[in-house]
């Protein structure tokens, strides 16, 4: 289940801790974004595993292993084989900075923390709040504060791997694709632009994804849709279907359908707020 919190901005400014968002066993698909995640991440693995990076070092996060995010981190994480379930939680604030520092939680990596199964309760506390009417922004913060105080306690960092240049070449592409998703993109077209063959950057991208570049390219796409026909409900179909690079309204309804479960049009008039998501 994934939850999510919005406040005022008068909340914001009188509450040092924001909590975002809260994830239990989620079912994690491959992520990568080269320009990072506005809010603070932390992960806490609960079955399965999965390569995860951030700032160029690389971990394997598994069960019992937590993994800190900061904000704006070039990052991106994926199974390693199987399905890999995490919890998380996602915050921010205008303490939330000097909070993690003070903590010695700001550096991104992999952790083994002194009592995963505390940090657990934490978790469902946080989680029957967000389901709870009587619930309100300054006892998240509360909760999250006691949470990560926690989490600092006993907390050892786990060593890395550096990146190789292959690694900095697939960082680019995604940069590329998120910046051209709305233009045609061909392989031979990527191959001219990195002055690679188009073989070399689908091995160098499948192997760092576990997607292929087409198939990373229509999930962005599915992404700015979504983003799309809501910030813009009375858009023609076919309008936003040619914004985010789909030549065929026909084409654009099935995956748009196979990756939500839900009609373009339906997902524009409220079917998104049953949606799961993914964060």
């Amino acid at each position: 289940m994934r939850y999510s919190f919005s406040v005022t901005r008068r909340q914001y400014a009188r509450i040092p801790l924001i909590l975002r968002s809260v994830g239990i066993d989620h079912e994690q698909d491959p992520i990568l974004r080269p320009k990072g995640f506005p809010v603070w991440q932390v992960f806490f693995g609960i079955s399965g595993e999965g390569d995860y990076y951030a700032d160029g070092a690389r971990f394997v996060l598994r069960p019992g292993q937590i993994a800190i995010l900061p904000p704006h981190a070039s990052h991106g994480y994926r199974s390693t084989g199987g399905t890999w379930l995490l919890h998380y939680i996602g915050f921010d604030g205008l303490l939330c900075q000097r909070i993690m520092a003070v903590l010695g939680l700001s550096e991104a990596g992999v952790y083994e923390p002194a009592d995963f199964r505390g940090l657990l309760a934490h978790l469902r506390i946080l989680e029957q709040m967000a389901t709870s009417l009587d619930a309100d922004s300054v006892r998240h913060s509360s909760a999250l504060y006691a949470l990560l105080l926690d989490l600092s306690a006993g907390l050892r960092h786990l060593p890395d791997s550096r990146y190789t240049e292959a690694a900095g070449m697939e960082k680019e592409m995604i940069l590329y694709l998120e910046d051209h998703y709305g233009e045609d993109i061909s392989l031979d077209m990527l191959a001219a632009q990195f002055r690679r063959t188009p073989e070399y950057l689908c091995g160098i991208f499948k192997a760092a994804t576990g997607e292929t570049i087409f198939r990373y390219l229509r999930r962005i796409r599915i992404h700015r849709a979504k983003v799309l026909l809501m910030e813009r409900p009375d858009a023609p179909l076919r309008e936003i279907c040619e914004a985010c690079g789909f030549r065929s309204l026909s084409y654009f309804g099935k995956v748009f359908r196979e990756a939500t479960g839900f009609t373009p049009q339906g997902y524009r008039l409220g079917s998104a707020a049953a949606e799961p998501g993914k964060f």
